[in-house]
């Protein structure tokens, strides 16, 4: 089964066990070398998995199928969430802790979630419960689910960010993009009919949030929304903070000919304090999924055509793959 591009976007926890303290030689070790150790989460074909300085790290799933979503890391330990999957549509959401899966609990046939953190020993999962047409969104504490509230008949949550005591979940009510700050929605103002509330950063008194507004990629700033530069059209599927700079991945649409076939061309970027740097792609496909800084390095995660990779400050890097395409949907650093 292969991802659509809103999962690849939104793209996108919890512990029944937080305190597990898992011993899997390889999980989560440190990597002597220049630089942050670089962790990947994404798929391989069929397969869940990871990308530790560019060696994979296949998941263990008991489905047909699996894909990794989310990566969060806290000492010693990785934490990654992802879907379960098999030929009957049974998506189950579950995460791994230094490579041992968990399920999540649902009380629909779907479950889906998009994004991960985790503060001390409390493990937070973002995510949505339901059908395939009527999902509601919610998120896991420890492994016990908290459903949020939707005025509409259907919602997801995408991202979440912990700042202290406070949860602050990013996604969309009926198509309609929000945010919750422990359990209270908030509205984001639109000016088309329908956006997404894709990820979240909290800096200070700051809450950053990247989406897009009909066809216009932008962020909301405290909840102002400022848009970004596209071509035809362009989405915001990520956002790192750092110091008074705000850095957000995604990608823009453009028609290339009119000829019926291969009229599209979606090119991976990034935008720093709004200033549009494209990234090199080969194919006409090439989506930023994810992005994180550390001092002066701008790492990217996406896909050029089917093949996973990062940019690091614009140059591609492959990820091995065993199968024909694959996936990098997040990145984080340690």
């Amino acid at each position: 089964m292969k991802t659509t591009l809103y999962q690849r976007l939104t793209a996108l926890a919890a512990l029944a066990a937080v305190a597990l303290i898992a011993a899997f030689t390889g999980y989560g070790q440190p990597v002597t070398g220049k630089g942050p150790d670089v962790l990947i989460a994404g798929w391989d074909g069929n397969t869940s998995c990871y990308w530790l300085n560019g060696t994979q790290h296949d998941l263990p799933v008991t489905g047909e199928y699996g894909f990794a979503n989310a990566i969060a890391v806290s000492g010693s330990n990785v934490h990654i969430v992802g879907y379960d999957g098999d030929s009957d549509e049974m998506e189950t959401p579950c995460y791994w802790v230094n490579g041992k899966q968990q399920a999540l609990p649902v009380t629909g046939k779907y479950g889906g979630v998009s994004a991960i953190a985790v503060s001390g020993f409390n493990v937070y999962i973002a995510g949505s419960d339901g059908s395939w047409s009527d999902t509601r969104p919610c998120y896991w504490l420890n492994g016990v689910q908290q459903a949020l509230p939707v005025t509409g008949e259907y919602g997801g949550a995408s991202a979440i960010a912990v700042s202290g005591s406070n949860v602050y979940i990013a996604g969309s009510d009926e198509g309609k993009p929000c945010y919750w700050r422990n359990g209270a929605q908030t509205f984001l103002d639109i000016t088309g009919t329908s956006g997404q509330a894709a990820a979240i950063a909290v800096s200070g008194s700051d809450v950053h949030i990247a989406g897009w507004d009909g066809n216009t990629s932008g962020y909301w700033l405290n909840g102002e929304w400022q848009a970004l530069p596209v071509g035809t059209s362009g989405w915001a599927a990520a956002i790192a903070v750092s110091g008074s700079d705000v850095y957000i991945a995604g990608g823009t649409k453009d028609i290339v000919d009119k000829t019926g076939v291969g009229t599209s061309r979606f090119t991976p970027c990034y935008w720093l304090n709004g200033v549009q740097h494209d990234l090199p792609a080969t194919e006409r496909r090439g989506y930023a999924n994810a992005i994180a800084v550390s001092g002066s390095d701008v790492y990217v995660a996406g896909v050029d055509g089917d093949t996973p990779g990062y940019w690091l400050n614009g140059e591609w890097h492959d990820l091995p793959l065993t199968g024909t395409e694959g996936s990098a949907n997040a990145v984080v650093l340690r």
